[in-house]
């Protein structure tokens, strides 16, 4: 009884450890998945009927220049894509957005981590 409450006391105590900072690698990564759930969520605004105009003026308000740059570019793919195409299992085409627009960031250089709030 009482290793398991040594135990227990030792992965409560790690838990309230200070975590190490992240790599910029890692801080890249983390902010490539917000980048790809925010391509999620754009689909499905336009599945959802939201005007693609609509969608830029609200991605106009974003003040980081790279966060800016990746939204209106996923806009602009997004409201490319056929409407019967996006339609036809949404959840799926949602899903595959996400992961195209990850990946893809994923893949690009960069020099500094923008600011963002995780999506």
């Amino acid at each position: 009884m009482k290793k398991l409450f040594a135990f227990t006391a030792v992965v409560l105590l790690a838990g309230c450890a200070e975590k190490a900072p992240l790599a910029p690698e890692q801080q890249w990564q983390g902010y490539c998945k917000s980048v790809g759930n925010a391509a999620r969520t754009i689909l499905l605004d336009r599945q959802n009927g939201i005007e693609q105009q609509a969608a830029i003026e609200h991605a106009e308000k974003l003040e980081d220049p790279t966060t800016k740059k990746f939204i209106l570019e996923i806009i602009q793919e997004v409201y490319q894509l056929p409407a019967a195409d996006i339609n036809d299992q949404p959840d799926v085409k949602r899903e595959k957005i996400r992961a195209q627009v990850t990946e893809r960031c994923q893949n690009t250089p960069f020099d500094e981590i923008p600011e963002y709030k995780p999506f």
